[in-house]
């Protein structure tokens, strides 16, 4: 059990710190596009397709690098003070009725989204066509991403009140 939460934790690991380069794609795009635009009044036809695609890209994957490190809004201020059973009941009631669901309604819709953009072979308005199925095929991956983390973290305070405490649980 403990090497596959590992392993879940790993990846969601490497996911964030390879995402982390299309923050710098997503800066040298925008200050190529300001620049040519600026200093040469000749905007470029591609940047701000290829950068809102980049920050898609960046907003979708990182959910499971997030919920790794417990970078998502939570109420701290009770959570902090109940006993660490209480904590790991929240957490195990809180995946069942809303991250659960809203994990399958985004598989089940992103599915239908995503197919139909690749039947279709979408792309974007404008000048330049840029393919649009790609990107929104990272809306299945990072539900799986997201998901396979929440099950790391559900499992994590399952273990905690089948155990009676002492394992991790934030």
């Amino acid at each position: 059990m403990q090497a596959l939460l590992r392993a879940i934790d790993g990846l969601n690991e490497w996911t964030g710190r390879v995402i982390a380069v299309a923050t710098v794609l997503i800066v040298l795009f925008t200050i190529y596009d300001v620049g040519s635009r600026t200093l040469f009044a000749r905007p470029t036809d591609w940047a701000f397709e290829v950068t809102k695609q980049l920050y898609a890209l960046h907003f979708m994957l990182l959910g499971g690098y997030a919920l790794l490190h417990r970078a998502h809004v939570e109420v701290d201020v009770l959570k902090e003070r109940l006993s660490q059973r209480a904590r790991a009941l929240l957490e195990v009631i809180g995946y069942l009725l809303f991250c659960l669901p809203f994990l399958a309604v985004m598989l089940y819709t992103g599915f239908s989204f995503v197919a139909r953009s690749w039947r279709y072979g979408e792309t974007t308005y404008g000048i330049i066509a840029i393919p649009v199925y790609p990107i929104k095929t990272v809306i299945l991956i990072a539900a799986v991403l997201i998901g396979l983390q929440a099950l790391a973290t559900f499992l994590r305070a399952a273990r905690v009140l089948s155990r009676g405490g002492n394992a991790h649980v934030a």
